[in-house]
Parts: structure tokens; C-alpha cells; sequence
């Protein structure tokens, strides 16, 4: 904090911000190639901070801590073989249906798209959509003949990944143990007081960011699930659960919506509506009475900058990147918050 006070508010950020960008390119390439180690070591410690939060509670009934994870974790085990056994292999099923199925729904909406220019012709109409039906095909076509491929490689991922899972398991329970001590032991290594305002600051965004964005993708996936196998929308536990893990995302669940309407609209229109009418209901009736009781103010970021955040995110980190992108960009936004307070209180 001395080195920060002695120098210019302007030249301390600058040299700071350029420190950060030279080694993040230097390191960037080191990052590429632990990428799958960090996804792993990076899974287990949101596993581990998801589970910390019963586990607190059973502590908090005078459970003792220890056995407080065990009750925790192996409830967590039960519920994870249960879909494993349950939903999973009707969602593989369906997964790979889902590709076989696509093209009679392609032809599907031709016919439709071509009953419509009878229509509009009668009504001198001035639609064209034979160009629109020679571009469907040149698209679908190529894309269709690889999704098989694509569908048998991520089964084949999902078993060959067995390994993997079981060592984040591991992991997960022993940053349950011994987290507390892990993670101390990391900021103690900043320098002054940044080691607590770090940890403050993260656990803040995680804390009302996975919180809640975990409780209303349940919510959503369950909600829209439901609806969708009692309206008997084809292939409803793929599309919903889809949806529903595009929560984990902003702005995730409105582009699910769409791309469900759509491909359900190829099969028919009116099923297309349908499902984009129910779909939003659920979505808006959850966003407008649940979501904002669960998140709160969720990271105070501006909309520009969540953009920015996910555009990053996705390019470091992929699909976990996208994920982790929003609450990062949070914690740091409450770390300079909080330097700026210190700053001001200093002066």
C-alpha cells in the first residue's frame, strides 16, 4: 500500500494494468496447455464451494464438520448416480436420435415454407422464399451428415472422461476438508491487506452469482422439462435441459428459447410458437418473481462490461470460461471498488 500511495493514481493503474497484459500474453500459452488440468482443478473448487454451503448449515444443527461432509458428499454421490442411471441414458438417447430425426423436420419446413408462397402468391404477396428453401438445404445438409459424428464422440468423451471425474470427485472432498487452509495459504502470498480484500471480494461475486444462478437453472430445467413432456414436445428432456444449463450463462437462457422455438418450428410452426410462448412464460415468471429475491444485486456490472467479460471468458476458457466470466469480472470490479475506498480514506 506504501509503493501504491507514493505514486500517482494514474501512473500506479497504468503500470499495474500493463504488468497484467505483459504477462498474460507471455503466460497465455502455459494456460493453453494446463487448460484441462485447470478445468478440473477449477471444477472441483465450484463443487466444493456449492457443497460448502450445506454442509455449513448442517454445522450450524450442531453437526460436527467432519461428518457434515460426509452426509453432504454422499448425498451428492446418491443424487449424481441416480441421474446417471435415470436421466442420462434417455438424454444420450435422445442425443443421438435428435440428428436422425433433423432432416425430416428440414423437409418438414420446406413443405411448410412452400404452402406459404402458394399462399402468398394467391394474396400477391411479394415473397420469395425459394431462394430461402435452396439455402436451407445447402446449410442443413453438411451440418446434419456431421452431427451423428459429433453425437457419437461426445458419448465416447462422456465414458472415456470417467477418469477425470473420479479425480475431481477426489478433489472436491478434500477442498471440503481442507479448503479453508488451501485457500489461506494462497492469499497470504498478496501483499498487505489484498489478501483479505481478494477473498472478500470473491467469495461476494461467487457467492451471489452461483448461489443463485445454480437455484433458478434448477428451477428452469425442471419448470420448462416438466412443460415440455406434457406438451409432448419432441425430444422435451434434451431442449429442456438444455435450457436450463444455458442459465449458468447470461443472457443463455433467452438464446436456448430461441434456438428450441426454432428447431421445433422446423417440424412445425405451430409447435415452434407454442414452445417459444411457454418457454417464455416460465422464463419471465421466474426471472420477475424468483430471480430477483435469489440473486439480489447480483454483481453491479454494467451491461457493456458483462459482454466484454463473456467474449473473454469464452476465448480463455471455453464453456467454462463463459461460466466463470461474469462472477470474475464481478470480484474485480469490488476489488477496485474497494481500492478506490481505501485510496479516498488514505488521502
Amino acid at each position: 500500500m506504501m509503493f501504491e500511495n507514493k505514486l500517482p493514481r494514474w501512473l500506479y493503474w497504468g503500470l499495474l494494468i500493463t504488468f497484467i497484459v505483459v504477462n498474460g500474453y507471455y503466460l497465455f500459452p502455459v494456460f493453453r496447455y494446463l487448460q484441462p488440468t485447470l478445468v478440473l482443478i477449477v471444477t472441483a473448487a465450484l463443487l466444493a464451494f456449492l457443497l460448502n454451503y450445506p454442509v455449513k448449515l448442517l454445522v450450524t444443527w450442531k453437526f460436527k464438520r467432519g461428518y457434515a461432509i460426509a452426509l453432504v458428499f454422499l448425498l451428492a454421490l446418491i443424487i449424481l448416480g441416480t441421474i446417471t442411471f435415470t436421466l442420462l441414458p434417455v438424454l444420450l438417447r435422445q442425443l443421438y436420435d435428435f440428428p436422425r430425426r433433423l432432416p425430416s423436420w428440414i423437409d418438414s419446413s420446406k413443405v411448410q415454407l412452400q404452402a406459404f408462397e402458394v399462399w402468398a402468391i394467391d394474396k400477391n404477396l411479394p415473397f420469395d422464399v425459394s431462394a430461402f428453401i435452396f439455402q436451407l438445404d445447402e446449410r442443413f445438409a453438411t451440418e446434419v451428415r456431421a452431427l451423428p459424428a459429433y453425437v457419437i464422440n461426445f458419448a465416447l468423451g462422456v465414458f472415456d472422461s470417467s477418469l477425470e471425474l473420479l479425480i475431481t470427485l477426489v478433489l472436491t472432498f478434500y477442498l471440503l476438508i481442507h479448503g479453508d487452509r488451501f485457500w489461506s495459504g494462497i492469499w497470504q502470498w498478496l501483499p498487505d491487506d489484498w489478501g483479505d480484500r481478494v477473498e472478500s471480494s470473491l467469495k461476494q461475486s461467487f457467492e451471489n452469482y452461483f448461489i443463485g444462478q445454480a437455484t433458478i437453472a434448477l428451477l428452469m430445467s425442471i419448470s420448462i422439462t416438466t412443460a415440455f413432456l406434457l406438451l409432448k414436445v419432441p425430444f422435451g428432456l434434451l431442449f429442456g435441459l438444455a435450457i436450463g444449463a444455458l442459465v449458468l450463462i447470461p443472457l443463455g437462457d433467452i438464446i436456448g428459447i430461441i434456438s428450441v422455438s426454432l428447431l421445433t418450428g422446423l417440424k412445425s410452426v405451430g409447435l415452434g410458437v407454442e414452445v417459444l410462448i411457454v418457454a417464455l412464460i416460465i422464463d419471465q415468471a421466474i426471472d420477475n418473481t424468483l430471480a430477483p429475491r435469489i440473486f439480489g444485486n447480483l454483481v453491479g456490472l454494467n451491461p457493456v462490461w458483462i459482454i466484454i467479460s463473456l467474449l473473454l471468458g469464452a476465448k480463455l476458457g471455453g464453456v467454462l470460461g463463459l461460466i466463470l466470466a461474469v462472477p470474475l469480472a464481478g470480484a474485480i470490479k469490488r476489488i477496485a471498488d474497494s481500492s478506490k475506498i481505501t485510496q479516498t480514506t488514505d488521502h
